[in-house]
């Protein structure tokens, strides 16, 4: 699996400037990265060799090419050459456009199947401007996805403006949750500093459901499948590591866009963090009937809630093969 980092941010907040930095450690030589959007490529004034139609190569050993077209063909083109040899690279970056809502493309990621299968995707990383951010974010909802989806997010222009009351605003939106528990082992070495918060802005709403005891791999397929059909669009960004009775030692990494779901990864070990369910699911309007599911897949019934594990056992209502087999 490719590890793969999407990169977003409103028009104007830095996005150029932050690659340009990362991409200068020697330690990302072998990256790849992928300017999706129209216009010539944002790292044009770092090329030095122009490799093959869109394609240059970095001063620093990194690859840049700028996709035009249909974002799937054109990612599934690039994983073709690596294939045989045309191209070389570990790992890809993806920056978006400023104006890009980066919910379609993750669910490109997770819907097509060729994708799921060769990339993992490792984080979002969103840059808000201090300067503009407060205002970027109360005019603009693309803006508001953007940073809705982040797992990362990079305040940029410090030098310029204070970013206490931006850093303020963002901090009160996660509302004091803790997301560290689903912390992905990052792939890029020794980032920048940055201001990392895990945020939610807007009409969009992030839960954290946990679970302390292992649950039925079964019974948590249901609760997905329901969740996805229930919310639909709705539904931005689910994530999480998650604990089944088969394997305790070993989390299932989940992640999924509206109602796509990657094939999830049954990591090796536990990473840093509490050794426990976390599973952020991020939408719009739909806390609490989550909520009612969740508290279904544990255990906690409520009166009028489905009783998840009774319908997990029952092969008339559990998908063929299940989202973890």
């Amino acid at each position: 699996m490719i590890p793969l980092h999407l990169v977003t941010g409103f028009l104007g907040a830095g996005k150029t400037t932050f690659l340009n930095r990362l991409l200068r450690d020697p330690l990302l030589a072998g990256t790849l990265v992928v300017v999706n959007e129209f216009g010539a490529a944002a790292l044009d004034h770092r090329l030095y060799e122009r490799l093959d139609g869109e394609i240059s190569l970095l001063a620093s050993g990194c690859l840049c090419c700028t996709l035009r077209g249909d974002f799937v063909e054109g990612l599934g083109a690039l994983l073709a050459r690596r294939d045989t040899g045309e191209l070389a690279f570990q790992r890809i970056v993806v920056e978006t456009s400023g104006l890009a809502d980066p919910g379609p493309i993750l669910h490109a990621l997770f819907a097509d199947p060729t994708l799921a299968s060769r990339i993992r995707l490792t984080n979002v990383v969103t840059l808000v401007d201090a300067v503009n951010g407060l205002a970027t974010l109360a005019a603009h909802g693309e803006a508001r996805r953007q940073v809705a989806l982040a797992d990362h997010i990079v305040l940029t222009k410090t030098d310029l403006a204070d970013p206490a009351p931006l850093q303020a605003a963002l901090g009160a939106a996660t509302d004091g949750r803790d997301f560290d528990a689903v912390a992905f082992v990052q792939d890029v070495s020794r980032p920048p500093t940055a201001y990392a918060a895990r945020a939610v802005h807007g009409t969009a709403e992030a839960h954290v459901f946990r679970a302390t005891t292992p649950l039925k791999a079964a019974a948590l397929t249901r609760f997905l499948d329901l969740l996805a059909a229930m919310a639909g669009p709705r539904l931005l960004r689910v994530k999480g590591l998650v604990v089944t009775d088969d394997a305790p030692e070993q989390p299932w990494l989940v992640q999924g866009a509206q109602h796509a779901f990657a094939p999830p990864q049954r990591l090796p070990a536990w990473p840093d963090g509490p050794q426990e369910t976390a599973l952020v699911v991020i939408g719009e309007g739909i806390a609490a009937p989550a909520q009612r599911l969740w508290d279904a897949l544990t255990g906690a019934i409520a009166p009028d809630a489905p009783d998840l594990a009774a319908l997990a056992d029952n092969p008339l209502t559990t998908r063929s093969g299940g989202l973890l087999g």
